[in-house]
């Protein structure tokens, strides 16, 4: 059964890069990887077949392990994979066109500028972070306030009931007091 080809999406969605990620992989390690087939001068055309794909994912794996570029080459010839290291390089050098140190530029460029997209995107997940932050604080001091003016309310009623209650309280006690006189009286003038 032949192997499916995968286009530079569905090679790149499958590892986890980015296209042009993959395209500059599809140069840097080709003497690693099945013939490309008719290819455009972009390499738009190139289709990738699951061994590559697996070519490219432990390329990848090397990559992330902090290894170079030449040390990812010379590891796949020690795996047996393409041709030697020096014609593997003089075929890379051949394909691009460009000087080593000029790919290593680039490489180091384009790092850089993942690692500078990244840190945008972590200052904007930060500056959401702060604006609900910020808006939560001006909720909780609304109902802050809120709550203050309620306590306030129910200390005036609180006061007002404590006023009705001792207002009350006097006038029982003068009403006992007056009930307790009369009976006095009327005690005395049975006996008198």
């Amino acid at each position: 059964m032949a192997d499916t080809l995968k286009t530079f999406q569905q090679a790149a969605t499958e590892l986890n890069i980015s296209v042009n990620t993959l395209k500059r992989w599809a140069k840097d390690f080709g003497p690693f990887l099945s013939p490309a087939g008719p290819v455009s001068g972009d390499g738009a055309g190139r289709r990738f077949n699951d061994e590559d794909v697996q070519v490219l994912g432990r390329v990848k794996e090397q990559l992330a392990s902090g290894s170079s570029t030449e040390e990812v080459v010379e590891q796949l010839h020690a795996e047996g994979r393409g041709e030697t290291v020096a014609s593997a390089l003089a075929t890379r050098e051949e394909m691009s066109g460009q000087s080593v140190g000029f790919v290593v530029l680039t490489d180091t460029l384009r790092a850089m500028i993942e690692n500078q997209q990244a840190i945008q995107n972590s200052l904007q997940v930060n500056r959401n972070l702060q604006g609900v932050i910020i808006q939560d604080n001006f909720n909780l001091k609304e109902e802050n306030m809120k709550l203050r003016e309620r306590m306030l309310q129910l200390e005036q009623e609180i006061n007002e009931v404590r006023k009705r209650d001792a207002d009350y309280r006097l006038m029982l006690e003068q009403r006992l007091a007056r009930v307790e006189a009369e009976a006095r009286k009327s005690i005395w003038s049975r006996l008198f």
